[in-house]
């Protein structure tokens, strides 16, 4: 059913107190997957890589869970207006929980990646579930706001992630796949709030065909796009406690005290983007956001000590942190409510996937000339959207509309 809150006009109706909480725990649930088990790769890879093809297992048992949003984040979007919101939410959080704890009992390395799959998918179909709520209930400043608090909660949730990640795999590499007992919790949340249905598509409301084909509606340019995002944010995640370990013969725990700063001070530039969205278009954001990305990774490559590898990473994680609110609140400017839950889908699949085929592509690489390879890949990346965007906002001009600013554009 419809949620009846919405106007005849299709105006959003705000976020109820159970739809916050779905929005909250789902940046958390989306961070776990993606967080948990990475400074403890390296104690996989001494206990279970016999050969080469196992040493990239190891690596792809974080490509495989963000090969597994690949599919999570489209199916999600799509499935919703069958299942339902919350039948989904309440199925995805189940499986997050099961396939993630699933780790502390296997020494397969395919039974690992298998169970990796399953966080991935329940994971993506979560975060694209609470992505969806965001753009359907808010506008402009408010759906900013959303977007940045969204990010920074999950961000932040790793300043007891990462401690606690870096504890339990200082005893055994086993015990953080524990951690994602806590998707019990978000399903308990769930079966106790209130969620909302998508809105129907009313060709009066919007003065447009209802079963308009998706590649007609969709701006396929953001999926391009978020293939690059997705290597910039991804790969130095996997390769920066190997280069960690191996320039500065760091350990677990030292390396999620890294991971930890970087988190806290990457939650804090999400908590102000809605703020700074009152003042930028989006190219002004995506700018600042590319331009800290690639310096920072730059930083760290040069960097001749330990703290400054630490300052060049953390600055990373700032422009970083900007990424996933900028694309998805310029994107809910651009499509209708209906369409917002394929299209952010659509949006994270292309992010997502960046992942699996990147680390296949730069593994043989890092392999011979080292991890700091991979961050000097990803930097270089950075800098070509940087100029990218700085061209096109020079040819565009301020006054140009898509340079408005992002209150004005979420109606």
């Amino acid at each position: 059913m419809a949620d009846s809150r919405f106007t005849e006009a299709g105006t959003p109706p705000g976020l109820r107190f159970g739809e916050k909480v779905v929005v909250l725990l789902g940046g958390i649930i989306a961070g776990m997957a993606l967080t948990v088990i990475s400074p403890v790769l390296p104690s996989i890879e001494k206990a279970l890589a016999h050969t080469p093809t196992d040493q990239m297992l190891v690596k792809q048992l974080f490509g495989v869970t963000t090969l597994a949003m690949v599919l999570g984040a489209p199916l999600g979007g799509f499935l919703v207006a069958r299942a339902g919101m919350r039948r989904l939410l309440l199925g995805a959080s189940l499986l997050f929980t099961l396939g993630g704890s699933a780790g502390y009992f296997l020494s397969s390395l395919p039974l690992l990646l298998v169970s990796r799959a399953c966080v991935g998918i329940s994971a993506a179909c979560i975060q694209v579930m609470a992505l969806t709520l965001i753009n359907t209930r808010l506008s402009g400043v408010a759906r900013a706001r959303w977007m940045g608090l969204h990010v920074a909660i999950a961000t932040m949730c790793s300043l007891a992630i990462f401690p606690l990640t870096g504890v339990l795999g200082d005893i055994s590499w086993r015990l953080p796949f524990l951690e994602h007992l806590f998707g019990l919790a978000v399903f308990a949340a769930i079966l106790a709030s209130p969620v909302s249905e998508m809105p129907r598509p009313s060709a009066a409301a919007t003065g447009t065909r209802t079963d308009e084909p998706i590649w007609k509606w969709m701006p396929w340019h953001y999926v391009f796009l978020t293939l690059f995002t997705g290597a910039i944010t991804f790969l130095p995640t996997i390769y920066s406690p190997f280069l960690f370990r191996d320039r500065m013969g760091l350990g677990p725990s030292g390396i999620s005290t890294i991971m930890l700063a970087t988190a806290l001070t990457g939650g804090a530039s999400a908590m102000l983007y809605g703020r700074a969205m009152r003042h930028l278009s989006f190219h002004g954001a995506f700018l600042i956001a590319f331009g800290n990305a690639a310096a920072g990774m730059l930083i760290v490559t040069l960097a001749p000590n330990l703290p400054v590898m630490v300052a060049g990473f953390i600055l990373y994680g700032i422009g970083n942190a900007w990424f996933v609110p900028n694309f998805m609140n310029s994107l809910g400017a651009k499509v209708l409510p209906h369409q917002q839950a394929r299209a952010a889908g659509l949006v994270k699949m292309g992010q997502f996937g960046a992942t699996p085929f990147c680390v296949l592509m730069v593994e043989p690489y890092a392999r011979q000339f080292g991890p700091v390879t991979v961050m000097l890949l990803a930097c270089a990346m950075a800098m070509f959207l940087f100029m990218l965007i700085l061209i096109r906002m020079a040819a565009a001009g301020r006054s140009s509309p898509s340079a408005a600013p992002a209150q004005t554009a979420g109606h």
